[in-house]
């Protein structure tokens, strides 16, 4: 039965695109067979519509479709329009509620698409995420050269341009799969990702170097809560005789940057993300409190708070209740030789790295369990930038990340803590 009044429609994400892609569906139109055509009654209203006489409906391309009502909209290249909130207001309200809408788009970094994308992926909106990669092209496949180590030279690339390292392994990829692939990489190096990515997260990040490794990180799915305590979400209640860490990395409370507050149990050689908080409000003051009493709860955790800029608030908090489980980094005065107590952790150009790269490597040997959702969406967006610094990329954060690189470190201040005291750990 052919539709009555049906409106389809495509928005191209510039004008002069819009020609382009009314061209493709003319052409997939004037090569159908003529049985088929003579039952529409077809005629070119304009360079960019098509009319259908016999059942009065159409299809066009624009750039938007405002104060139109459309039943069937493709949006091309969503990722390249800038604004997609007039996009939402001006075209996508124009489908009725039993219309259908399909977003089509090569991604172009992390911008608003990628919000969508991820809120998609969480369920957190009415599309249907749907990701193609390139290992699903049957004509993507090259004859393999003899006595060429080439795989040895795909490990090299993968591992410095942020590729997976055993792609054929991960994606089950014949011989021939593979070598097509090194041979692209060979040739377009970082860029790769963007042409030919095998996961979501290395089209987005492609124009970044990103720090962990993207495919192990796809991997990785949040835990839910079991219980919220003081704001802070719970994935495991303590357990006697395990040993704990807090890290606290403040921000100012302003809600320019998040506070955050990251447990993990340390018993184990597998540390384990137990608990999480997140917050873009609270005070420096308050999250002294929330860590103070987190502390209490996971068996008299050590509380490792960044001191810098505002965190010095949080950490003189802590010291002045009299809290017995602060870290302390214990230096001697070159001058005097006298033992000095200086309480917080403060962050420098030199350890800094030593942070970033105990995580890092505790991750890639898998003695990481890593629980809450935010932890997860901040490695994803943690690169390296130009000048060789770590941190996340623009638009993003990394407050759990470092409240997390916080808690690992009190690892290394509990074991010293032990041949000291004889602490058990």
């Amino acid at each position: 039965m052919l539709k009555q009044d049906h409106i389809t429609s495509t928005i191209a994400h510039t004008k002069d695109k819009t020609l382009d892609i009314f061209r493709i569906a003319q052409f997939a139109w004037d090569n159908l067979p003529e049985e088929i055509k003579s039952r529409y009654k077809i005629q070119y209203d304009s360079a960019k519509e098509l009319t259908f006489g016999a059942t009065g409906s159409r299809y066009f391309v624009d750039t938007n479709t405002r104060s139109k009502t459309v039943h069937d909209l493709h949006v091309s290249e969503v990722a390249r329009i800038k604004d997609l909130e007039s996009l939402f207001s001006d075209s996508i309200e124009s489908v009725p509620i039993d219309g259908e809408i399909t977003l089509e788009t090569t991604a172009q970094g992390l911008n608003q698409f990628y919000d969508l994308w991820k809120a998609s992926v969480e369920g957190k909106t009415d599309f249907k995420p749907h990701f193609y990669n390139w290992t699903w092209n049957p004509n993507y496949a090259s004859q393999i050269p003899a006595q060429d180590d080439w795989i040895g030279h795909y490990r090299e690339l993968a591992r410095q341009y942020g590729l997976v390292v055993d792609i054929e392994k991960q994606f089950n990829l014949t011989p021939q799969q593979f070598y097509w692939y090194y041979l692209k990489a060979r040739s377009l190096k970082t860029r790769v990702k963007e042409d030919y990515p095998t996961i979501p997260e290395e089209a987005f990040l492609s124009t970044s170097s990103s720090v962990f490794d993207l495919f192990a990180v796809s991997q990785l799915v949040p835990m839910i809560p079991i219980e919220n305590k003081f704001g802070v979400n719970i994935f495991y209640k303590p357990l006697p005789g395990h040993n704990y860490a807090i890290g606290i990395d403040t921000a100012e409370g302003t809600e320019n940057d998040g506070t955050s507050l990251e447990i993990w149990d340390l018993t184990n050689e597998k540390k384990v993300e137990v608990a999480s908080f997140l917050d873009n409000t609270i005070r420096p003051d308050q999250i002294a409190d929330i860590g103070m009493k987190m502390s209490t709860y996971y068996n008299d955790a050590l509380l490792i708070p960044e001191k810098n800029s505002s965190g010095l608030t949080t950490t003189l908090k802590i010291q002045e209740s009299s809290f017995e489980n602060l870290f302390v980094n214990k230096t001697i005065d070159s001058r005097t030789q006298e033992e000095k107590n200086e309480y917080g952790w403060r962050t420098t150009s030199g350890n800094r790295d030593i942070m970033i790269d105990d995580f890092i490597e505790l991750f890639e040997e898998g003695n990481l369990e890593i629980n809450s959702s935010n932890m997860i969406s901040q490695m994803k967006t943690f690169v390296r930038k130009p000048g060789g610094k770590r941190e996340h990329d623009e638009g993003f954060h990394d407050d759990s990340l470092f409240g997390s690189f916080l808690a690992i470190q009190g690892g290394k201040y509990l074991r010293e803590s032990s041949v000291i005291t004889g602490i058990r750990i």
